[in-house]
């Protein structure tokens, strides 16, 4: 693990190193099928990342089902990702809560156990949420003492919660905020967020939609925090790279390709999403078993697609 001179120093890397061609990973959490961290899908899960050209590892997020994780089961996950991955990843962790006041000692607690940054979500019970209770939420959490930047989670949330662009745009300007993933899927969001940038160029832009990774990169974020890297982020990246080139149609084609692959895995309406990420990641000798906390369908016509899936992109999801 790198030691920094101090949190500046770390956010200004955070800014440098949100070049085009950055992948992270908001990676699943491989899990036994009583619950419990399975390790060796925890070593396969890292050297996974380590062949496709992953630079940062996001854990328990929304794919890796950090809602349903103990406290105690989170800490141990960035402790044993940090033992087995080293200095090789940028590890950034979700804390986020139902309080302010469980944030901060989220916050704490993955510093703690060896996370390099945090990321802030909606509150949990988002139904109950207005729009005062937002602001305090985000504010009094980004506000604490913390010895690791933050980032925010910005995905589209009910009308009624308040949280609409111009609450996540004012959220996204906080000094505070080092970096967001952004997987509203909207172009009204990501022009509010390049125009903060442009305020702020400390603020490193990610996108989190998997199926559009482009139209983001070219309004002018830096990488993409993807919940499927595990599988593809060696495609996108070469769209990417693609696109840097001014390759249009290189970039499309890779684009297109990484998109057969997830619908592959998750049905075209993603009805199968958790279930069908996890019996992939089963099938392909990555996780030891399927176990997921999330109760998505999976029928034998899924299983069968989701195998001639993996033999047929085996060379470009790091299978061979």
């Amino acid at each position: 693990m790198r030691v920094y001179a101090n949190k500046e120093e770390m956010m200004v890397e955070l800014a440098g190193k949100s070049a085009r061609d950055v992948v992270w990973s908001a990676t699943p959490t491989p899990l036994l099928a009583d619950g419990a961290l399975d390790d060796a899908g925890l070593e396969r899960l890292c050297s996974q990342h380590q062949r496709l050209g992953v630079s940062g590892l996001f854990l328990a997020g929304s794919c890796g089902e950090g809602p349903f994780l103990p406290n105690r089961q989170r800490a141990e996950l960035v402790r044993k990702v940090r033992q087995l991955a080293g200095g090789t990843f940028h590890l950034a962790v979700q804390v986020s809560d139902t309080s302010p006041a469980r944030v901060r000692e989220n916050i704490a607690e993955a510093a703690e156990s060896g996370a390099d940054s945090v990321v802030i979500a909606a509150p949990w019970l988002v139904r109950f949420v207005n729009r005062d209770f937002a602001r305090r939420f985000f504010l009094e959490s980004l506000e604490c003492a913390c010895p690791v930047p933050k980032g925010i989670y910005v995905i589209a949330q009910p009308a009624e919660t308040g949280m609409d662009c111009d609450f996540w745009r004012e959220i996204a300007g906080h000094p505070q905020v080092a970096y967001l993933k952004d997987s509203s899927g909207s172009a009204e969001y990501r022009r509010a967020f390049v125009q903060v940038k442009a305020r702020r160029p400390e603020l490193a832009l990610r996108t989190g939609c998997e199926f559009d990774v482009l139209s983001a990169m070219r309004d002018g974020y830096g990488g993409c925090l993807l919940g499927t890297a595990i599988f593809n982020g060696a495609m996108i990246a070469r769209a990417i790279a693609a696109l840097e080139t001014g390759d249009e149609d290189a970039a499309r084609a890779w684009q297109d390709r990484s998109n057969r692959l997830l619908y592959d895995l998750f049905r075209p309406d993603i009805s199968a999403w958790m279930s069908g990420l996890k019996y992939a990641l089963r099938a392909a000798g990555l996780f030891s078993t399927e176990f997921s906390h999330l109760a998505y369908p999976l029928a034998d016509d899924d299983r069968r697609r989701i195998d001639a899936a993996l033999q047929r992109e085996r060379e470009h999801i790091g299978l061979c």
